[in-house]
């Protein structure tokens, strides 16, 4: 049964390779001579099955504007069939012939899979903040060795990032121009200066959680790590945690999707999950242990206090490394479990180094970076 299992995932490596490197090629010339619509914009992903996140603001301002053709284009790839990632990819490449503009937000092959029009202009809005852990070409495991060879990201015309500061990171992860990497903002954080939002956040979670009345709430976000076969979770016992903080502190715990399953928790562990979106937690949260993701810069975008748990961060530093210092992020740095407690209590926001940082890391995220992109986008199409 292993044997089988093993061979069908390489079968499905292989034909995957195919498609990608020949198929979606001759299926792009055979459509490269249509006439590019500067107002057909497609937005494609191959991580979700419905329209991710951190494209949904700017899908909103296209569409209000009523200027232009907006296609979707979703499957993940992850868990579809061979079959189904060749007709969507095949799909895309007939769509990509005539879009004036394609979105998408992660690591997306088939549009690195040919070399296209200049007309068209592929936007990246990535769906990180901040320029913390390395990755992409920069991390060993990020890029397949079967993709080592062209660059997966060849096509962009433009990288979003949240400030200055992540410019050249991005363009040594992506291999690209700095000039392709510009800090008009992450669309997906302007909901964060949206105070409509931010008050039903905050209602939704005490419909949820009625018993957090009047507590402190805690909230631990570690760094997905391993793979989704074999995912690896740092050790901290919530519940000793929870214990140890007392009746004034609610703990929950936000995990990547492959760790619910994989990731051998006990039914302790479990009840601390919370099922509320992690973004629509930032408004609720008192204060995060995080350690080594981007989510901390969204977070701290809320002005409050950071603890950062990082048990294994010399492995960590010599195994993936980081664009910055940790000593960089307005927060406590602790090694310890045991010490958690007291960092917890007696966290603080430093106003002076808080503003220092997010000028540098966050400073394009000011709720307007979606307007930014709409703008970009509309000087495209002016100066054809």
């Amino acid at each position: 049964m292993k044997g089988n299992g093993k061979g069908h995932f390489q079968l499905k490596q292989v034909i995957k390779q195919a498609v990608q490197n020949v198929v979606l090629p001759v299926c792009y010339a055979a459509n490269r001579r249509k006439a590019t619509d500067p107002t057909l914009v497609v937005f494609a992903d191959a991580h979700h099955n419905e329209r991710p996140a951190a494209m949904e603001l700017l899908y909103q301002r296209l569409k209000k504007s009523g200027k232009y053709r907006i296609m979707e284009h979703y499957l993940d790839y992850g868990s579809a069939g061979a079959a189904a990632i060749a007709k969507h990819s095949t799909r895309f490449m007939k769509l990509y012939a005539e879009a004036g503009f394609v979105v998408i937000c992660d690591n997306f092959l088939p549009a690195a899979s040919c070399r296209k029009k200049p007309a068209t202009k592929v936007i990246q809005l990535w769906h990180a903040c901040g320029c913390y852990k390395k990755f992409g070409y920069d991390a060993e495991d990020d890029i397949p060795d079967n993709y080592h060879g062209a660059n997966v990201y060849r096509n962009t015309d433009l990288v979003t990032v949240s400030g200055k500061a992540a410019q050249a990171p991005f363009a040594s992860a992506m291999r690209l121009p700095q000039s392709c990497i510009k800090p008009l903002g992450v669309s997906r954080t302007d909901l964060f200066f949206d105070e409509k939002w931010v008050e039903n956040c905050r209602a939704d979670f005490y419909r949820q959680y009625p018993e957090a009345g009047g507590k402190k709430i805690v909230l631990w976000a570690p760094t997905f790590r391993g793979n989704a076969g074999r995912p690896e979770l740092i050790r901290l016992d919530l519940w000793k945690l929870q214990a140890a903080l007392g009746e004034d502190y609610l703990v929950l715990a936000k995990l990547h999707p492959h760790m619910y399953a994989s990731a051998g928790l006990s039914e302790k562990q479990l009840s601390f999950l919370c099922p509320i979106p992690t973004e629509q937690l930032y408004p609720v949260a008192d204060i995060l242990i995080a350690d080594y993701s981007s989510l901390i810069y969204e977070y701290l975008l809320f002005r409050k206090p950071v603890v950062l748990y990082v048990p294994d961060l010399e492995e960590y530093r010599s195994r993936r490394g980081f664009y910055m210092d940790i000593e960089e992020i307005p927060g406590a740095v602790v090694q310890k479990e045991e010490d958690l407690p007291s960092a917890i209590r007696s966290g603080m926001v430093r106003d002076e180094a808080l503003d220092s940082f997010l000028s540098r890391y966050m400073g394009s995220c000011d709720g307007a970076s979606t307007q930014r992109i709409g703008q970009w986008m509309e000087l495209q199409i002016q100066n054809r």
